[in-house]
């Protein structure tokens, strides 16, 4: 056991003793020995962690101050206030994250990947800090590997991957962890759990084929505890050559920025509109889309946009105008051999939208060309950096759409979207 779980561990029981809050907990144990009313590490209002210097009793550093210099308790209230305590913990949690883990089997990972996305995106609806997940040990490894790996895995952990129920269990105690009047130690005390699981169930008891693909570059973190590493890291060797990529239906959004010509369109029937025309191109171009000289099929479901109050003329050239379009791309590929083939389709999908909307309306300039942003990069610029975040942005596109068209003749499989985010 580490020196720093002894602590809080023997700080628990200090605090069940005396009856105190959590919150106001006064920890009687330091790295010294010394007793002291002061709390041995906290973090402030900025996430910043302190920790109380050896042989000292009020007197706390950072890493982000000097080793000569400190800070005591009421300087760090006064001027960074107010701190959160490091707390271990409560009853039960490690134990009821265990079980959702154990029953979720292969999907365990992955369902605890989302689990700690949805608590770093409770963070940041609380403090605007989504690396508070961190805040009780930021600059420590484990930290580092845990809050790269929920930035970078968990928004793309598809629903095969995780469990419901076990998810419904773990995401509450981890956004408490991390939201609560104290702050508990994310990294390291799931990483002593995740070592006890590897070491009942091994590397694929608690993995899937997605998982272990897209979370090889964290395994460490997952496995740093077990008993048998060495096994851990051939059994993920093994998966990486052996597993097949296997490619399955499904869909990603992005928005597309247009300029149309002004003037009605010669070949517009009836009462149809540039923005029509404008939809059914796009749709039409990403039937089929092509990578590296090869072709898959797709499927899209374009939303044109209502005109934007923002616009104004010199936004686009004279003799035409901008308009924008939410496009949901399906197609056959295999989703879960990179984790950024979200973006290549996108990439596929806006290039064949680029050329049939050039080769129909030639000569606009190349300062004002068509543009694409995926969904979740158009969530961040509006300022919501959360999955649930991105998902109310495609919802509200979706909503305001004035015109909506898919392309006709695509492969049946390639299903419509249900109107929930890709």
């Amino acid at each position: 056991m580490s020196k720093n779980r002894a602590r809080d561990r023997a700080a628990k029981a200090e605090m069940e003793r005396t009856g105190a809050r959590r919150a106001r907990a006064v920890r009687s144990v330091d790295t010294t020995g010394q007793p002291s009313e002061y709390p041995v590490r906290l973090v402030d209002a900025h996430g910043e962690g302190w920790y109380l210097n050896s042989g000292e009793t009020n007197a706390y550093g950072t890493r982000n101050l000097h080793w000569s210099k400190s800070r005591t308790y009421e300087e760090i209230v006064e001027q960074a206030g107010p701190v959160r305590h490091i707390d271990v913990p409560a009853d039960g949690d490690l134990p009821s994250i265990r079980q959702a883990l154990v029953e979720a089997g292969p999907t365990a990972l992955g369902t605890l990947i989302r689990a700690l996305y949805s608590a770093a995106g409770a963070a940041d609806e609380a403090t605007g800090r989504p690396q508070d997940l961190v805040a009780g040990r930021p600059a420590s490894t484990e930290s580092v590997i845990v809050l790269q790996m929920t930035l970078d895995v968990g928004p793309r952990v598809p629903e095969t991957s995780m469990d419901p129920a076990a998810l419904k269990v773990i995401a509450p105690i981890l956004t408490r962890w991390v939201t609560g009047e104290t702050v508990v130690e994310v990294a390291e005390n799931l990483a002593f759990a995740l070592g006890e699981l590897v070491d009942e169930l091994g590397w694929y008891g608690i993995t899937d084929q997605w998982t272990r693909r897209n979370a090889a570059p964290y395994a460490s973190w997952a496995t740093g505890h077990s008993t048998n590493p060495v096994g851990a890291m051939r059994a993920r060797a093994a998966a990486d050559l052996l597993d097949p990529a296997v490619e399955t239906v499904d869909s990603t959004a992005f928005l597309l920025s247009a300029s149309i010509p002004s003037e009605p369109d010669p070949g517009l029937v009836d009462d149809s509109t540039m923005e029509q025309l404008f939809g059914a191109l796009v749709a039409r171009a990403l039937h089929t889309l092509e990578r590296d000289g090869t072709q898959y099929p797709a499927r899209a479901d374009v939303f044109v946009q209502p005109p934007s109050a923002t616009a104004r003329p010199a936004d686009a050239p004279p003799g035409w105008h901008n308009v924008d379009a939410l496009v949901v791309v399906a197609a056959r590929r295999p989703w879960e051999a990179g984790g950024d083939e979200d973006q290549h389709v996108i990439t596929d999908a806006f290039r064949a939208a680029r050329d049939a909307l050039n080769r129909h309306w030639p000569g606009l300039p190349e300062e004002h060309q068509h543009a694409a942003l995926s969904v979740d990069t158009l969530a961040a610029l509006r300022g919501k950096f959360t999955a649930e975040g991105a998902r109310e942005v495609y919802g509200d596109l979706v909503v305001s759409a004035v015109y909506h068209t898919h392309t006709i003749g695509s492969d049946p499989e390639l299903m419509p979207p249900t109107g929930e985010m890709p």
